[in-house]
């Protein structure tokens, strides 16, 4: 599970910046998220849509998306491979789309990458369950 460059302190690390990641985005802080995500992201919503780094954060400052008080992530699996830390959990709470209200209920995986500038979130999927054709 752990690569030799990687400690638990270090895992720690990023742990807690994943959790103020989950804390500003339930704060809707789209200005708090940008430096915690890295400037190749591609986050991928339960519904399918995709989004780079200043889509996802037009849609938060816009508030064409937004978190309510309940959203949350846990954790269940994690994974460390040289530079990159990968969270597999469980997305909760409620959000609203578009001005549609969003139950989450997701399984959520979050890619962590560590370069020159530090550790940032490099990828984001939640899955509804359904199926795409």
């Amino acid at each position: 599970m752990f690569a030799a460059d990687v400690d638990i302190a270090e895992l720690d690390a990023v742990r807690a910046l994943e959790r103020r990641r989950v804390e500003l985005t339930r704060a809707n802080d789209a200005d708090g998220l940008e430096p915690l995500l890295h400037e190749n992201l591609i986050y991928v919503n339960s519904a399918g849509g995709i989004y780079d780094k200043p889509s996802y954060l037009r849609k938060i400052r816009t508030s064409s998306l937004t978190y309510d008080e309940d959203f949350d992530v846990h954790e269940t699996e994690v994974r460390v491979l040289d530079n990159l830390i990968i969270f597999v959990g469980v997305m909760l709470g409620h959000s609203r789309l578009e001005g549609e209200q969003q139950v989450l209920r997701f399984r959520s995986l979050a890619v962590w990458r560590k370069d020159a500038a530090g550790w940032r979130m490099l990828a984001w999927q939640s899955s509804s369950g359904r199926q795409v054709h």
